[in-house]
């Protein structure tokens, strides 16, 4: 059988993911998949398409299903109960490039790392930064390592277990940046099943949605350096409230940031 009519078998709403799907067998990037349309696939590998298929018509995401997900232009190690990067995410991670030198030597936290895209993200386009990383789940840790360890960055990563600046004692930093959850927990019983895989505490800020920004705004100034700068992902309509929070916090400048879709997005505050 030819890869196209392996394709064409699939339901027309699956039609992406299983070119994500059967990219991830061949080894390849799913823009060749097209390339390659003409090409003959062995009975195993129609096999095991199929039943990775039959997992995705079941509700299990792509990302869980070939165990890595595209972060920026780089592949980072999934796994069930961890958040999977989006790419609402990389803007945020581009804003923060733009705010460090190529050339500094600088310190970055990250609370709440998960798979660790974005300190890794950052680690990779900057080569003279060092970045601490905490998480309140163990796995979420050994992912972050794993990951870490792939893209060659695992050196200029501290990891640590703990909530919030808790791991980080009275150390400071040049920045802070976290996506930490921010969905209310009334939205819960909303969300996809396949979205619920990612897990509650992956997801669910709080009975409000923003109670980790209330929570570390308080904390914020005595971890941040002169200079320094905070840089929240936030949800859609928490741009007012974390403004607020965060200069009530002692932060001088904040600025909210809008998605490709117009919404409130990213939250940065300088401490000048």
């Amino acid at each position: 059988m030819k890869l196209k009519d392996l394709l064409e078998r699939v339901p027309e709403n699956l039609g992406k993911e299983a070119r994500i799907i059967l990219a991830h067998l061949l080894k390849i990037k799913p823009a060749e998949v097209l390339l390659k349309e003409e090409s003959e696939v062995s009975s195993d590998l129609e096999r095991e398409f199929h039943r990775l298929i039959e997992k995705r018509k079941k509700g299990i995401p792509t990302a869980y299903i070939i165990g890595e997900w595209d972060f920026m232009g780089r592949s980072f190690a999934v796994r069930e109960g961890i958040l999977i990067p989006r790419p609402e995410t990389e803007l945020l991670v581009e804003k923060v490039l733009t705010l460090i030198n190529p050339d500094s030597y600088m310190k970055g936290l990250e609370i709440g790392t998960g798979t660790g895209a974005i300190s890794i993200s950052l680690l990779a386009e900057r080569n003279h930064l060092l970045m601490t990383a905490t998480d309140t789940n163990p796995e979420a840790i050994r992912l972050a390592e794993k990951n870490a360890l792939h893209h060659g960055v695992a050196s200029r990563l501290k990891l640590l277990r703990g909530e919030d600046f808790k791991p980080a004692g009275d150390k400071v930093f040049d920045f802070i940046v976290s996506n930490p959850p921010y969905i209310p927990e009334r939205f819960w019983k909303h969300l996809p099943t396949e979205v619920k895989m990612e897990g509650y505490n992956s997801l669910i800020g709080g009975e409000k949605g923003y109670e980790f920004y209330e929570r570390i705004s308080s904390q914020l100034i005595k971890h941040l350096k002169k200079g320094g700068f905070v840089a929240f992902e936030i949800g859609h309509d928490q741009g007012r409230i974390v403004e607020e929070l965060l200069l009530r916090a002692g932060l001088t400048e904040v600025k909210i940031y809008k998605d490709y879709a117009g919404q409130d997005r990213i939250a940065i505050g300088w401490n000048y």
